[in-house]
């Protein structure tokens, strides 16, 4: 578990950097995890980048609509997107998914009360 603890740390790092640079809203961070997976597991396939961006939207726009604040929780969100991209790709399955967004959510604190870029 330690392996997906790192490998999300260090992928919200990126992500957020990524973010500052391209002024991208901290509530859309989640959009750019398929081209971080993309990118950092070396893989070349638009058509399973845009499955896996397609997916990730469902998936956040569904939790937006539960809880419209929910949007604010903007590192939540993109570690989610970004190991679900590890599922879409066949990596894992998506009880393993479950498993590791719990021991990660544990470990770092992707929720935030002051809704900006640390």
């Amino acid at each position: 578990m330690k392996k997906w603890l790192e490998e999300s740390e260090a992928s919200l790092a990126e992500a957020i950097e990524a973010a500052r640079i391209g002024e991208i809203p901290a509530q859309n961070l989640y959009m750019i995890a398929p081209l971080i997976y993309s990118k950092r597991n070396h893989m070349n396939n638009d058509a399973l980048v845009q499955q896996m961006a397609d997916e990730n939207e469902e998936q956040v726009q569904r939790d937006w609509a539960c809880d419209e604040r929910s949007k604010d929780q903007f590192k939540f969100h993109y570690v989610a997107s970004y190991l679900f991209c590890f599922v879409v790709a066949g990596k894992i399955e998506e009880s393993k998914y479950d498993e590791i967004m719990e021991y990660v959510t544990r470990k770092i604190d992707l929720f935030t009360d002051d809704y900006g870029f640390e």
